[in-house]
């Protein structure tokens, strides 16, 4: 199961999760801004105190498998009374917080009664006021406000929440098991924006090791991003990720002629995004629906008429998942950590330095090593067999093994760091406790999704990740062929076998890059 987070809010996100929610062998969250303060939004958060729940019901509608009639009921708008205005869904959520006490809590409810194909998140818990400071120190508070400002004109200093708004931990969980997030599409600075400037949220991206998608905007919005370039877009996100995204989806047909009108008669000049860009990470698809979207007359927020369509968004994510789609299992001794040999000429140096003479630490080590191998054991015998009192067995296994990164294969380890920590384990044989401190002194233990360490045979813990993972290729890669003969074949038919030997690092690559 591919595990993908979507982090936004608003249209966009709706428009990225109606076309995923229809691939198969995918696990979705998606992360929601919890800033919004306009329409029915904003009154039920103004006269009810309740976090707004307009992104999340978009969210909540695009991911349901209810019947249609449900769906339409959710987003059904009041067009008269005191309601008009209101959607049903928007009420819906807010009882739900109330009757709760908590909006996450809520969520989850309405998710249950939905028929939701994944998970719905609030970026926050917090309440959270966006705010922007001009260049000429004016304060402007709420998204609304922020959304009628004309930044571009006025100049901004920096964007953020009046109070302290942290990630929540459902979020941030998400973030840590994901294998590909996807950032966008979506008004930049209002729905956008204020997922990445939570508390936590950069730690978390930071952290991960996921693929990061950025599907580049169709549109510049007036005031905000008028004449940008999709430089612009990449270079801003990057700077506040931290870090350099994955993937860049760029659209590369024109729109209609009709939307082009509609469009520049409501934002000038300026409005489409240019591809500029001379990057190797751009993927280039048609991604537009030249559809024309229904408004309605009671929703008083501006809606984009140039608009991703949703199943061509969803199969270019797909095709960049199924070349991606390949999982490694990982030998430790003689592969991960290539240097036994060095190690094992270590402990024999360390030894003799206190008086164990070389041949006789080797003849020693020959009778034990057929048998489940612990340094401390090792080295105690010894030192009792020589009546050395001198020197603790702990100082010589500590000088053994403070050497254990220098020892670590770097071509491999940037292997698994391309991959992904979800796409890699390690299943190694061996003494548990001196297994598993030789791969936490590594400084790897936590790059890999699963590390199993077991006494003799690797069979059963190969076979079990072949069979939960039915839909990749997997890859076992190990010194020593024995232990591929014992696997049954029938299930591991995703299995291929590559034995490290001189050119085991040449096959791995080549079988990774196979078309």
């Amino acid at each position: 199961m591919i595990n993908i987070v979507t982090i936004g809010g608003g249209t966009g996100s709706y428009t990225v999760l109606s076309g995923l929610k229809n691939l198969d062998n995918v696990s979705l969250s998606a992360l929601v801004s919890m800033s919004d303060n306009g329409g029915s939004t904003g009154v039920l958060r103004d006269e009810l105190g309740v976090l707004p729940p307009g992104d999340i019901r978009q969210c909540l509608v695009a991911l349901s498998e209810h019947s249609e009639i449900v769906r339409k009921l959710i987003n059904y708008r009041f067009s008269e009374g005191t309601l008009k205005g209101h959607s049903f869904g928007n009420i819906f959520l807010a009882a739900l917080e109330k009757v709760t006490g908590d909006f996450a809590e809520g969520v989850l409810i309405a998710s249950e009664i939905l028929k939701v194909k994944g998970k719905v998140i609030p970026i926050t818990k917090d309440k959270a006021d966006l705010s922007i400071l001009l260049s000429n120190d004016e304060l402007i508070e709420g998204q609304v406000n922020i959304t009628n400002t004309n930044i571009q004109e006025l100049g901004f200093k920096k964007i953020f929440y009046k109070n302290n708004v942290q990630l929540n931990e459902n979020a941030k969980l998400a973030i840590e098991q994901a294998d590909y997030i996807i950032i966008g599409p979506g008004d930049y600075y209002v729905s956008i924006m204020p997922n990445l400037i939570v508390n936590g949220f950069k730690e978390a991206i930071l952290a991960s090791k996921a693929k990061i998608i950025l599907p580049i905007n169709l549109t510049n919005k007036s005031g905000h991003t008028l004449h940008w370039k999709a430089s612009n877009y990449l270079k801003d996100i990057e700077s506040y990720l931290g870090k350099s995204v994955d993937t860049i989806l760029i659209n590369n047909e024109a729109p209609s002629y009709e939307q082009i009108e509609r469009y520049e008669l409501q934002e000038g000049d300026g409005v489409l995004i240019q591809d500029n860009l001379d990057d190797d990470r751009v993927v280039r698809k048609v991604l537009i629906s030249h559809l024309i979207p229904s408004t309605s007359s009671v929703d008083t927020v501006k809606r984009s008429f140039i608009r991703h369509d949703s199943l061509k968004l969803a199969d270019c994510v797909s095709s960049l998942i199924k070349e991606k789609n390949i999982k490694i299992i990982f030998d430790f001794d003689d592969v991960l950590f290539d240097n036994t040999k060095q190690l094992k000429q270590r402990m024999y140096s360390c030894l003799e330095n206190n008086g164990v003479p070389k041949d006789v630490a080797e003849k020693y080590y020959k009778e034990v090593r057929e048998a489940e191998f612990s340094l401390k054991d090792f080295i105690s015998k010894l030192l009792i067999k020589h009546s050395i009192s001198k020197v603790s067995q702990g100082d010589i296994y500590e000088e053994v093994m403070c050497k254990c990164k220098d020892f670590v294969n770097k071509d491999l380890l940037e292997i698994v760091n391309n991959l992904g920590k979800s796409n890699c384990y390690i299943v190694s044989n061996g003494e548990k406790d001196f297994q598993k401190d030789k791969i936490d002194r590594s400084g790897i233990y936590s790059l890999f999704s699963e590390v199993n360490i077991v006494p003799k045979s690797k069979k059963d813990n190969i076979e079990r990740i072949c069979i939960e993972n039915s839909d990749s290729q997997i890859i076992f890669i190990d010194d020593k062929s024995k232990f591929f003969d014992d696997l049954d074949m029938e299930k591991c038919k995703n299995l291929k076998t590559i034995l490290f030997d001189e050119n085991g690092l040449k096959n791995l690559i080549l079988e990774i890059n196979k078309p």
